[in-house]
């Protein structure tokens, strides 16, 4: 017990010295005293103390269990003290993908859908696939979603009166355990257009659509939509014919609207107004936008920043900073933005239109910041996406972990001829994290991936309630 306490308090400053250039590689939480107790059990309470759901009950369970029992594993003490390599260099915050462990079982590959990330799953909604030579374009009115735990993608079956022509971005966004859709497109591209908001409630799987009092939004995708308290709001957009940067104001608990900003006229084409496709974010009672598209396929740049005041109702810009080195990001749309450290945010992915072959190309796989107090743009250069990737579907949640899926990679066949490009729509799952996980969700996470078959975790759950699990993780189950 002692080298084991000793091994966990050095792993816990560890981590916090190297913050996020090391990770625990090799270390098993398993192992099998003299009286063939399940150590596990007494990691789970040493390490999740600070869990007020974790009883003291929980912790001094006396049941003897075998680990061939729980999970056909065996590791001895001595082998566990005599590893010699706890640590291998690892980046927390680097991209790598989650490889479901059921492949083919999960959804079809697709751009233009939407995700939403809570403390268990990734819920994405909506999407397209193009025709090709053997069937036609595809919208997908499908909501999926994968468990974190399991390892595993869902196709979930839903009710009520949810969207069904408008599948293309369209925005969303998570208000407490509700998912919410507004706007959208379908196929072909701005034939159907909607202002509808529509509320999903997760746990019931149920739809429903919401009537919005007094001043309507405009029906429009690629609109941006943040929730910030009880308030609701909605930005920009298109109908593919004229553009905007209207706001509105939607009071979520009595669905009343104020249309409370007006479209700008862009300053860095000033025969452009509107946008659509860009990302949004709050800070200080400011929301800023980053990039976009316009009427003219234009992307917009980062050297400007349009910021909308939410006490004043006015718009303006600000000036940023470049990166030292790197300059500005090369401008874009269809990418994403996260919060990252205080003050900042994380940005990766999007393409912009290349004129000379009409089509859309992705940016590189570069990750950047931006420092809100500074005004600063810092890219980060050891990391990148694995592959550069527009039209994804990304969120984040309470953990810090950003998870992204699909979306469109461009591919060409020869490294001169920018003619030769294609795109090709994907179905992968990657995964980073913005922060150090703390010792809790390293022990869960090393426990889940010791154990050779998931399904155990949903055929027997009385385990995890024998091992002392707290119900925090066990809840993620499902």
């Amino acid at each position: 017990m002692l080298e084991l306490t000793t091994l966990m308090i050095f792993t816990w400053l560890t981590l916090r010295v190297r913050y996020f250039h090391s990770y625990i590689q090799n270390f098993v939480f398993f192992d099998i005293d003299i009286n063939n107790n399940v150590i596990v059990r007494w990691l789970c309470s040493f390490v999740m103390t600070d869990d007020p759901t974790a009883t003291q009950k929980s912790a001094q369970q006396t049941a003897t269990l075998s680990m061939d029992d729980l999970i056909n594993l065996r590791q001895t003490k001595a082998g566990l003290c005599a590893a010699s390599a706890f640590f291998v260099p690892k980046n927390l915050m680097a991209f790598f993908e989650d490889v479901p462990i059921d492949s083919s079982d999960k959804p079809h590959p697709r751009s233009g859908h939407r995700a939403i990330a809570t403390e268990s799953d990734l819920w994405i909604w909506g999407g397209y696939y193009p025709a090709n030579d053997n069937q036609p374009e595809r919208m997908f009115q499908e909501l999926w979603r994968y468990n974190f735990a399991l390892r595993r993608w869902t196709l979930e079956t839903t009710t009520g009166d949810g969207p069904t022509l408008t599948l293309a971005s369209h925005s969303m966004c998570l208000f407490r355990n509700s998912l919410l859709v507004f706007g959208g497109t379908g196929f072909p591209f701005g034939q159907h257009v909607s202002n509808d908001l529509f509320v999903l409630d997760l746990k019931r799987r149920h739809w429903k659509r919401c009537r919005i009092l007094d001043e309507q939004p405009e029906q429009v995708y690629g609109a941006s939509m943040l929730v910030n308290d009880d308030h609701l709001y909605i930005l920009c957009g298109t109908n593919s014919w004229t553009y905007n940067s209207d706001v509105y104001d939607i009071h979520l608990p009595t669905l009343t609207c104020k249309h409370i900003g007006r479209t700008f006229d862009e300053i860095e084409d000033p025969s452009e107004t509107g946008r659509y496709r860009q990302e949004a974010f709050i800070y200080k009672n400011k929301i800023f936008l980053f990039g976009g598209g316009g009427v003219s396929g234009i992307s917009f740049s980062f050297e400007h920043l349009p910021v909308f005041d939410l006490t004043s109702g006015r718009w303006s810009f600000v000036q940023t900073n470049p990166d030292p080195i790197y300059n500005f990001p090369t401008g874009r749309k269809f990418h994403s933005i996260f919060p990252f450290h205080k003050n900042q945010i994380i940005m990766f992915g999007g393409a912009h239109f290349h004129h000379l072959i009409n089509r859309h190309i992705a940016v590189n796989n570069r990750i950047w910041t931006f420092d809100f107090e500074k005004l600063g743009w810092s890219i980060l250069p050891k990391l990148t996406m694995p592959r550069p990737t527009y039209f994804h579907a990304a969120a984040v949640n309470e953990r810090g972990e950003i998870w992204t899926h699909g979306g469109v990679v461009s591919e060409s066949r020869s490294i001169n001829d920018i003619n030769n490009y294609s795109e090709k729509r994907i179905t992968s799952l990657y995964k980073m994290h913005t922060r150090v996980q703390n010792l809790s969700e390293l022990t869960w996470n090393y426990f889940l991936n010791s154990l050779p078959d998931r399904t155990c975790l949903i055929t027997q759950p009385e385990l995890l309630v024998q091992l002392g699990v707290p119900p925090r993780f066990t809840e993620r189950i499902h």
